[in-house]
């Protein structure tokens, strides 16, 4: 008698345990931050550039989204600060985990809703947030994806490797 195996390409994903299991621990994930003991921002954030490709023209923030609940930032002590003749710069890999299994594939590596890689004239990237706890302006992180996210379905996360970009958005916001 021959085994019937399933094919995940075939099946209907949403319809599985795991995947129905993903709102419970996005709860318990949001617990982390209403206890305080999450207290830091991750967003991706996509700006463009009014010239024809990055880095040409006037930088204008297009759209911020906030991944909640808010994931697992997994030390960011392996930064390491370096002399520049202008200043500090941090340079290192971060872990980013326990981003909700809601998200996509797509939408953690910055691809448009229609699969569409971003336009030469757009710069996305990831950045980080700890709050000033007086309410002043604080240090916004810029990180660029190091690798592809990955997908643990048995955990109902993703996890995405970051590399710390040269220069962060100003405290403001502006993208500089």
């Amino acid at each position: 008698m021959a085994q019937q195996f399933n094919d995940p390409t075939t099946m209907q994903l949403n319809a599985t345990l795991a995947r129905k299991l993903v709102p419970i621990a996005d709860g318990l994930r949001n617990l982390l931050t209403r206890f305080g003991l999450r207290t830091y921002k991750v967003r991706i954030v996509r700006v463009r550039w009014s010239g024809v490709a990055r880095g040409i023209g006037v930088p204008l923030v297009e759209s911020s989204m906030d991944i909640l609940p808010t994931p697992l930032v997994q030390d960011l002590t392996t930064l390491t600060e370096i002399v520049q003749p202008v200043g500090l710069d941090e340079v290192g890999t971060i872990l980013v985990s326990e981003i909700s299994g809601r998200f996509t594939d797509d939408q953690l590596r910055f691809l448009h809703t229609d699969g569409g890689e971003p336009e030469p004239n757009e710069e996305i990237f990831y950045e980080i947030e700890f709050p000033q706890l007086d309410g002043r302006p604080s240090i916004k992180r810029r990180f660029y994806l190091r690798s592809a996210p990955y997908y643990f379905a048995g955990r109902f996360q993703w996890q995405v490797r970051l590399e710390k970009a040269h220069e962060d958005r100003s405290r403001t916001g502006d993208p500089r």
